[in-house]
């Protein structure tokens, strides 16, 4: 008997690019989940740094703490982030959208530009700043991630993968938000609005993978990419996961039952 579907998984990266942490519980906030790339590296000119550029960004590990987070890298001390930096206001561009962010102290654009080699800064998304989502799937607020306020993947989609590459994956390889056991490999494909636990969720698009997928340990290779483009191409795009909406704001949980209320028509 297959097992009912529930969130197994739940990751959170408050800086874009930088490793995730894992959540027993979390808060969905005007953004998406309490927060989720709210702090974003950014260049000299302003733009985004990413591990499609740096894939040493995904060295960087990040801890919440209660003031804040604490930033690690190989070869420097640790760097403490306030939760509210007091900064002066900078137009940064993120994919050539400008975006109002506010700048972290100094110390971290030294350990920024130490880490990376070129001159580099922290910046922070604030609440009054003013993002959305791409208007043909909805009006939601976002921060700095990619284009919608969250990313689900199943691992029995992530499972199948697996059986076709030389060496497996985990979910975590594809920096969802929420991930979804129970049920059958790509079923998530065809959902269209999801409960989870007691909150909803519109589910907009699938996610369109690039090569940050093929980051692996500070490197980029060229799996899992180059597997899933033999199969999972749709037209100009690779696609394996889906990018999702909320509905309201509330709190999900590892272990909430996941609940499939509108499927598209013949799925």
């Amino acid at each position: 008997m297959t097992p009912p579907l529930a969130l197994s998984g739940l990751y959170i990266y408050p800086i874009k690019s930088a490793r995730g942490v894992a959540l027993d519980r979390s808060r969905l906030d005007l953004f998406g989940l309490d927060l989720d790339r709210r702090w974003m590296v950014v260049d000299a000119a302003g733009r985004q740094v990413t591990q499609r550029e740096c894939p040493r960004m995904s060295l960087v590990g990040v801890e919440l703490t209660p003031g804040g987070l604490r930033v690690t890298a190989p070869g420097l001390p640790p760097l403490a982030v306030p939760r509210e930096p007091g900064g002066p206001p900078r137009l940064v561009h993120i994919f050539h959208q400008p975006v109002h962010a506010r700048v972290v102290g100094g110390e971290a654009a030294e350990w920024w530009s130490a880490y990376l080699g070129t001159r580099a800064a922290l910046v922070f998304f604030p609440e009054e700043a003013e993002r959305r989502m791409n208007p043909r799937f909805g009006t939601a607020r976002i921060g700095f991630a990619d284009g919608n306020p969250l990313h689900l993947v199943h691992e029995a989609s992530v499972a199948d993968l697996s059986g076709r590459l030389r060496e497996p994956v985990t979910p975590e390889r594809f920096r969802p938000n929420l991930v979804v056991r129970g049920g059958a490999p790509y079923e998530e494909d065809g959902w269209r609005r999801i409960r989870v636990g007691s909150l909803e969720f519109e589910v907009v698009e699938p996610c369109a993978r690039c090569s940050v997928l093929n980051v692996s340990d500070g490197r980029m290779g060229g799996e899992p990419l180059r597997t899933l483009a033999g199969y999972r191409r749709r037209g100009r795009l690779v696609e394996f996961g889906q990018n999702l909406v909320h509905t309201a704001q509330g709190e999900v949980a590892l272990g909430d039952p996941v609940t499939v209320l509108r499927r598209e028509e013949g799925a």
